[in-house]
């Protein structure tokens, strides 16, 4: 084996390619709650306004990761498979891909942001307030696009760490600006949203120049001069893959924003509270979601070498993993869910129904892990299509058709909401479980 060999093996360990993504994800979340919480202080309808915005600004993600995800899976396996120069085509395609797609996500905004507003019917502040967060966040979407693909090529070549630095850095720095724009410290003026929003997209600037710079560093910064010289076929995969799952991940944030919609109709309490319980939540699963990425890459790689039984086993075992870590972390913030909350609102109908979703979470985050595992790993294998399928039937035909019926048609309101997310998080990972025990996914080698 050769040295470098050794040191990719050494890199594509578990642990190694875990830990840094989780504890940055952890970091976000912990800073993207903050941000509610110094909202919350300045206006309970900005927070109302930023939780209509969020799955927007998660659609963002989701087409950044029509490259981002295509790009991953085939550097690793290509990396497994031994073909280096492959690996560094893949990444100058993905970095032009990237650019195409930060101009098309910038105008777009930047032309329709108000229409998409309008969608949501909000109350007049709040809508003001979401048109100030997304024409500001949205028109810049590209700076989180590009973070995207290059934190991709670093993942995907077993360096997980450095993302996990440059974006924990400018993360603490964008909660340090939200003071200022907020809380008019040294007697600076309040910016309020506006200002919040362009912190944001300051933050995610020099975190993806500082990204740039360190592919560099590191030898992996692709050589865009050759661009033209790579192969429409990389291009190709790299969307095919990244457009199937993308597919799968839109129709999801497609069905949230509907249900978002739904809990608008339910009122500006339960709105608050459904966003209040949503970003809790995202802590409650942040370690699954990081294993969930990990085993991504892993199983690319090992796929790439041809381990296939070595990876079929592991990956059940990281599912028990992260199952018994996100229902013990749920079932934590239910027992501590009065003094969590009270930082957040003092208002009782707030803090009533944000409780029960809570309680609902230890049920939710179950479900949830095994589609943070099993479509993970599934997805690094090359076998895209099938969680696209079976998950545009179950998001749709459970989660959004539950929450009209359990939240609005019989009057459970928040809570019903919350109950048909878990039924949609079940019933799709347990058919995730038995697809990747199937062992079908082998057919799906890329390289």
């Amino acid at each position: 084996m050769s040295a470098s060999n050794s040191s990719m093996n050494k890199r594509m360990n578990i642990v190694t390619l875990t830990w840094p993504i989780f504890i940055e994800a952890l970091l976000r979340n912990a800073l993207n709650t903050s941000d509610v919480f110094m909202l919350s202080g300045y206006s309970d309808l900005a927070v109302s306004a930023v939780g209509v915005i969020a799955p927007i600004s998660f659609f963002i993600i989701i087409v950044s990761m029509m490259v981002s995800t295509g790009t991953g899976i085939l550097i690793a396996q290509y990396n497994g498979a031994g073909r280096e120069q492959d690996s560094s085509e893949v990444g100058i395609a993905s970095v032009v891909l990237g650019v195409a797609v930060a101009l098309l996500l910038g105008g777009s905004f930047f032309l329709f942001a108000e229409n998409i507003v309008g969608l949501f019917g909000l109350e007049p502040q709040v809508q003001t307030y979401a048109y100030q967060y997304l024409i500001i966040s949205g028109s810049c979407a590209g700076f989180v696009t590009m973070s995207v693909v290059f934190s991709t090529i670093m993942r995907s070549h077993g360096y997980s760490r450095s993302p996990m630095v440059v974006n924990l850095i400018f993360g603490i720095l964008n909660v340090i600006g939200n003071y200022c724009v907020l809380y008019s410290p040294f007697g600076l003026p309040v910016y309020g949203v506006p200002g919040v929003a362009t912190v944001t997209v300051v933050s995610q600037l020099l975190g993806a120049i500082s990204l740039w710079i360190l592919l560099g560093k590191k030898q992996l910064k692709p050589a865009i001069d050759r661009a033209r010289l790579v192969a429409l076929d990389t291009y190709k995969k790299i969307l095919r893959i990244g457009v199937m799952n993308a597919g799968e991940v839109l129709s999801y944030n497609l069905a949230q924003m509907v249900i978002v919609y739904f809990v608008v109709q339910m009122g500006t309490a339960s709105l608050t509270a459904f966003t209040y319980a949503q970003n809790l939540a995202r802590l409650t699963f942040t370690f699954s979601v990081s294993l969930g990425q990990a085993s991504q890459i892993q199983t690319s790689y090992f796929v790439g070498k041809g381990w296939n039984d070595t990876i079929l086993g592991k990956v059940q075992k990281y599912f028990i993993v992260g199952f018994i870590a996100s229902v013990s972390i749920s079932a934590i913030f239910y027992l501590f869910h009065q003094p969590i909350l009270s930082l957040f609102t003092d208002n009782p109908e707030v803090i009533e129904i944000a409780a029960g979703l809570m309680l609902g979470s230890i049920l939710l985050e179950g479900g949830r892990v095994f589609n943070l595992i099993f479509i993970s790993a599934l997805k690094g294998a090359g076998d895209v299509k099938f969680p696209v399928q079976a998950g545009i039937v179950s998001m749709w035909g459970l989660g959004v058709a539950l929450t009209y019926l359990f939240g609005i048609h019989f009057g459970m309101g928040a809570i019903g909401a919350w109950l048909a997310i878990a039924a949609d998080e079940w019933a799709r990972g347990i058919v995730m479980a038995f697809r990747w025990r199937s062992r079908r996914w082998e057919r799906f080698k890329l390289v």
